[in-house]
């Protein structure tokens, strides 16, 4: 879906329970800059079908906003096109993972027939763990040609997430640091890693964006902005408070 001149996202990929992200992309006139990867190989697929399709004459690069798998899986099928992907330094996963959420799937398959015969293996079908090989920073810019990119550190839902803001467009892409509908993950840490988090919502909200592209959910837009910022903070003051996570 357009969401402003050059910025687009993808919503609606394939995920297991509530692991349902969104991805995104910017055009610039030389590159496009595809933001997260989805689940599965299938997922990035799809996403790298919309992109090519909006500017088939572009170069593709890739930003991640986190380490977590439903934000990475399809990082897979992105390598295999000789795709740079760019993240925080700090995001290396190993290949353990993938068969851990395999795992997961395969537990929560509800047919016997089907969970013996695997079928995990087909939504994962070509999947594997592909770790980023660039790096990015707070401060560092994305040229597309004609657009630009901001990287920002907005951590605290892990210590590696990083935002992209497109700052003629006032659009910005935050990961998990915001999510909608969805109760915030917090069980990656306590009340000092909340804490952070909070100082990341400042950071966002001193941004100012016309739209926000969250990690999980829907795009935010206007005055939906205030609301749904202030929703993630209460839930990170009151898990502070009691030491306690919402979910």
């Amino acid at each position: 879906m357009r969401i402003s001149d050059n910025c687009y996202m993808v919503s609606g990929l394939s995920g297991p329970g509530h692991w349902v992200p969104i991805a995104g992309f910017v055009t610039g006139a030389e590159k496009t800059l595809v933001i997260d990867t989805g689940m599965t190989y299938m997922s990035a697929r799809t996403i790298f079908g919309y992109a090519h399709g909006i500017r088939p004459d572009n170069e593709v690069l890739v930003a991640i906003t986190e380490p977590h798998f439903d934000h990475i899986g399809g990082n897979c099928f992105f390598h295999e096109k000789g795709v740079d992907i760019y993240a925080h330094r700090g995001v290396n996963r190993e290949e353990g993972l993938i068969d851990a959420a395999k795992g997961e799937l395969n537990r929560a398959i509800e047919n016997d027939v089907r969970r013996e015969a695997n079928e995990e293996e087909a939504y994962y079908l070509h999947t594997r763990v592909v770790n980023p090989n660039r790096t990015v920073k707070s401060g560092d810019v994305i040229d597309l040609g004609g657009k630009t990119v901001q990287v920002l550190e907005t951590p605290g839902h892990t210590a590696f997430n990083l935002s992209y803001l497109v700052p003629d467009e006032k659009v910005l892409f935050c990961g998990d640091a915001i999510v909608t509908h969805y109760i915030p993950n917090l069980g990656e840490g306590g009340p000092e890693d909340w804490k952070v988090w909070l100082k990341s919502l400042d950071l966002i909200e001193e941004k100012q964006p016309d739209i926000i592209v969250p990690g999980h959910g829907d795009v935010i837009k206007g005055r939906e902005i205030p609301r749904a910022i202030q929703r993630i903070r209460d839930m990170l003051q009151g898990a502070i408070r009691t030491g306690n996570t919402p979910d």
